[in-house]
């Protein structure tokens, strides 16, 4: 502990979603390859989202995401670490590597995020529940890793189809996304000293979130009393892409420590 808040190392978590993680990983990235190949090649240019990137750009960002996972499963198999992750700025990182890598032609990407997409497809399976790897928010079980992946895909899906009107709506599969999205965001919380806890229904499921302390959870719950909330725009609420009390009726001390996600993204 420092100064009484806990660190991303010192909290207990309780999340029991990781056997779900590589279902929804291989389903969730099967219908992404659908919807990446449903947007034509002349809407490649058009602003996404993402400020000052193109919807070609997020698609080679989600590339290299992809190539990252392989990597990471490759140096975890090998006993190394993945170097690449070494120093991994969420805010800054993606850019660099972005301006880095050579210049593609639309139809190259679409190939590559082809090819990549099923290789992380086979990635989710390919290391056991008990292995821990680095993630953005410290080492975590393999599955919350393949979770974490499959959460910035998702995310980047929204910021390509979303101006574009091709969002695809939410499904059933796709619940341990926002799940583990609210325990990162939890975890933030907790970083910062914050508690609080709240329930959350996502159509199909509800959910417990809690912090108290040192420990953080996010569990399956009774849907009476929870706060309804759309998966999709809760994870776009809790990545700042839009305000979060705007998809969210929680209370404002609620919003406003699951909204600290934000700031590191």
């Amino acid at each position: 502990m420092v100064g009484g808040v806990a660190t991303f190392r010192e909290q207990e978590v309780r999340f029991p979603f990781d056997q779900a993680a590589a279902e929804a990983n291989r389903i969730e990235r099967m219908r992404q390859l659908d919807v990446v190949r449903g947007v034509p090649l002349d809407e490649w240019t058009r602003p996404s989202r993402c400020t000052g990137w193109s919807v070609h750009d997020v698609v080679r960002h989600v590339v290299q995401m992809n190539e990252m996972m392989v990597g990471v499963v490759a140096a975890t198999r090998a006993g190394e670490r993945y170097e690449r992750t070494r120093g991994f700025d969420p805010k800054t990182t993606p850019s660099v590597w972005l301006a880095e890598a050579p210049a593609t032609e639309p139809e190259e990407t679409l190939a590559a995020f082809e090819r990549t997409t099923l290789a992380v497809i086979d990635a989710g399976d390919a290391l056991g529940t008990d292995v821990l790897v680095g993630s953005p928010v410290g080492r975590q079980p393999w599955p919350r890793v393949v979770l974490h992946a499959v959460f910035d895909a998702l995310v980047h899906e929204r910021d390509v189809t979303e101006p574009l009107g091709r969002s695809a709506p939410a499904t059933p599969v796709q619940v341990p996304v926002p799940a583990y999205t609210l325990l990162v965001a939890a975890r933030v919380a907790c970083a910062f000293g914050r508690e609080l806890a709240v329930g959350i229904d996502l159509g199909k499921q509800a959910l417990d979130i809690s912090v108290r302390s040192a420990t953080v959870a996010v569990e399956p719950a009774e849907q009476a009393g929870a706060v309804a909330a759309d998966p999709l725009l809760l994870l776009d609420g809790l990545t700042g892409r839009v305000s979060l009390r705007d998809v969210l009726a929680a209370p404002d001390d609620v919003c406003a420590a699951l909204g600290l996600l934000a700031r590191s993204l």
